[in-house]
């Protein structure tokens, strides 16, 4: 059985006054209860795939995790994920429901910045190499069966592929991502992530936190999102769209 998505019959009303009879694939919803040290933590809304990525992200950006040697065990059950940590220091504030955007529970004002690692960064990249890696997004295969997904890509500076994923939130993709380059040990001082929707403070701070210099999206920043890059010294790009890009700071790593 397909938990990503599934099939419905709709009717397609044309300008012309005709209506067509069409089976449309639509994305499903997945609920994943998180236990964290024997307790309830959370409950996530995301899309069924990269579950392991997903959680590793999620709580490496909320900073329940410094890295993956944090985790003494990952395990998924069905719609439940237990995991245990080798230090319990930091107090659980749990959540009752985090919807598919992702965002509740991350405390932007966490950031302490500015982060001299990411300000001294000799991180660079070309532009034909940032849209190229933008571009890659459109071909993300849940968002070309369905039209309803959000993606992001964690990529090198030469553009190669390293994690990549597709979800209903636009937060989930980046934890993914993220969780991701974790289990593969990327260093994520030398790559970029590309993802297609807007970006606030808290989509900012999540590549801030990791310590990638470099986030790029097809969609507009915020004046908060903005800000929270100028401080943490990432890169921050939006509008990246046929033949031009907007830089919103720090452009002097595009060369």
């Amino acid at each position: 059985m397909d938990m990503l998505t599934t099939t419905r019959s709709v009717k397609i009303f044309l300008t012309s006054g005709k209506v067509e009879d069409i089976k449309d694939e639509l994305v499903q919803e997945f609920r994943l209860h998180i236990r964290l040290d024997s307790k309830e933590y959370a409950e996530a809304v995301l899309s069924c795939s990269l579950l392991e990525e997903f959680v590793l992200g999620f709580l490496f950006t909320r900073g329940l995790i410094k890295n993956i040697d944090d985790i003494l065990s990952l395990d998924i059950a069905g719609n439940v994920a237990s995991i245990k940590r080798k230090l319990t220091g930091k107090d659980l504030q749990p959540v009752t429901l985090i919807e598919s955007t992702g965002s509740s529970n991350i405390d932007t004002g966490q950031f302490s910045g500015p982060d001299s690692i990411l300000r001294e960064s000799n991180f660079t990249i070309t532009p034909e190499i940032l849209f190229q890696g933008v571009d890659l997004l459109s071909e993300m295969p849940l968002y070309r069966r369905t039209g309803a997904s959000h993606c992001a890509i964690l990529l090198s500076s030469e553009g190669d592929r390293l994690v990549s994923a597709d979800d209903i939130g636009r937060h989930n993709t980046v934890d993914k991502c993220i969780g991701g380059g974790l289990k593969k040990g990327v260093d994520f001082g030398k790559c970029w992530i590309a993802v297609s929707g807007r970006l606030p403070s808290d989509m900012v701070y999540k590549a801030a936190i990791a310590g990638m210099p470099l986030i790029a999206s097809v969609s507009a920043a915020t004046s908060d999102g903005v800000k929270m890059a100028e401080k943490a010294g990432i890169t921050l790009v939006g509008f990246t769209r046929g033949n031009k890009f907007s830089c919103y700071c720090h452009s002097e790593r595009i060369v």
